[in-house]
């Protein structure tokens, strides 16, 4: 089994943001401009980068990322739920990656009222908390 961490994921959206930012650069042609950005409205296509991105502490308080998001911990149903300003996150509508961060644990995810929610569990089974990384992008 593959795994990334955080850190290499976040690295190749920079190198693969800015190889698009050079790219765009050297456009001169306002036509195919305006013909790019009617494809993205017309075929749903997202913008280039992640909706969210971020770190989340043992206690379900965000530690760093995006502005556009907020989380907690859910006690009673042992779950991390973060809230993304602007999307109604349907686990099998986005591309989420969660990385246990100085745990070892494994986390998934899934969806509820809204909000991506995030479950992690011991080398057990057992549900737990654990201080996790994600990013989520729109495809």
């Amino acid at each position: 089994m593959q795994y990334f961490n955080l850190s290499s994921l976040l690295l190749a959206f920079l190198l693969f943001s800015n190889a698009q930012a050079n790219e765009r650069d050297t456009m001169t042609d306002s036509h195919q401009l305006t013909k790019d950005a009617q494809d993205h409205e017309q075929y749903g296509m997202s913008s280039v980068g992640p909706v969210a991105y971020g770190t989340v502490l043992l206690g379900g308080s965000k530690y760093a990322g995006s502005a556009n998001w907020s989380s907690s911990y859910n006690a009673t149903d042992k779950r991390y739920e973060i809230t993304i300003t602007g999307e109604s996150y349907y686990y099998m509508s986005y591309a989420t990656v969660i990385t246990p961060a100085g745990d070892q644990r494994y986390c998934n995810s899934n969806s509820a009222s809204g909000k991506l929610l995030v479950e992690c569990y011991d080398s057990n089974g057992n549900q737990t908390t654990s201080r996790f990384g994600f990013i989520s992008f729109k495809p």
